[in-house]
């Protein structure tokens, strides 16, 4: 359940960009000892640049993805003699509270598959967020492609687990909650019965879950409620008055929320749904 979790998280997550750009860095160029509140991005374009991490030391090639995340005292120079580019972008990525570079126990550098197609998305990236005030749509693109590029490096990092901190014992903690809210979805769930569950105070649990899946639980198990109907609705020929049952609801409840939650009726949806599967 803590990867159904840390899916919540990532499903709620927002992100904001603060600086993208192209930077060539010469000999006398350096970030010493910085605490950022935000996360740094990277694309090595050459060699010759030292990045320190917390205690790690990095000397990034070219064609390598590198994240400083937001938090961690970071320091970054050019080498005696050298001059290399780079793309970057300043960034926030969280749901709640939480960054999720915070919470995952990621590589810090990684190599890229194809480093041109890699430098073309970075560019489009740049010029996207440059023109943000005057397209409409590209502010939105910029963070498609930082989500892109975002998803190439852990991708190409192996294996992504959980932080030994805080952050992580907390979304242990929730993820008994969620657990228990999937198998109680017809049930009326009080939050004093979910704080109890993981031992805390109903003020203070409540802060966790938001800071781990950027929502309150009573959104996440109506988000739970839906995606169980939408399911029936697509591949079951369940009625609707019983998909209601099943999660606890009434009918006009039930068509009010499921209207809300995908913009069309339940009959529509099912009908467009499968009209879909049978063009495939």
């Amino acid at each position: 359940m803590q990867r159904e979790a840390l899916g919540s998280y990532i499903s709620n997550l927002q992100m904001h960009i603060s600086e993208a750009a192209f930077f060539t860095c010469t000999s006398s160029w350096y970030h010493m000892d910085v605490l950022s509140d935000f996360n740094r991005l990277y694309y090595f374009l050459g060699d010759g640049g030292h990045v320190r991490i917390g205690d790690e030391e990095l000397y990034p090639n070219r064609g390598q993805l590198v994240i400083l995340p937001a938090g961690t005292m970071l320091s970054v120079r050019t080498l005696e003699d050298r001059i290399f580019s780079k793309f970057y972008c300043h960034f926030n990525a969280k749901a709640g509270d939480q960054e999720l570079f915070q919470l995952l126990d990621a590589p810090s550098c990684v190599d890229v598959p194809d480093q041109a197609a890699t430098s073309e998305r970075f560019g489009e990236l740049v010029r996207h967020y440059h023109n943000r005030e005057n397209g409409l749509t590209s502010m939105l693109r910029a963070k498609l492609l930082l989500q892109e590029t975002l998803c190439e490096f852990l991708e190409q990092g192996g294996e992504v687990r959980l932080r030994q901190s805080e952050a992580g014992g907390s979304l242990d903690k929730v993820s008994q909650v969620l657990a228990y809210l999937d198998h109680h979805l017809a049930d009326d769930v009080r939050l004093d019965q979910l704080a109890e569950l993981v031992h805390f105070h109903p003020n203070y649990f409540i802060r966790v879950f938001k800071s781990v899946t950027g929502c309150s639980p009573i959104q996440y198990l109506n988000q739970r409620r839906m995606e169980k109907a939408k399911q029936w609705m697509q591949s079951t020929d369940m009625s609707v008055s019983e998909a209601a049952e099943r999660i606890g609801s009434s009918l006009y409840q039930f068509s009010k929320m499921f209207k809300q939650h995908t913009g069309v009726s339940s009959s529509d949806y099912r009908k467009v749904m499968r009209e879909q599967s049978q063009q495939l």
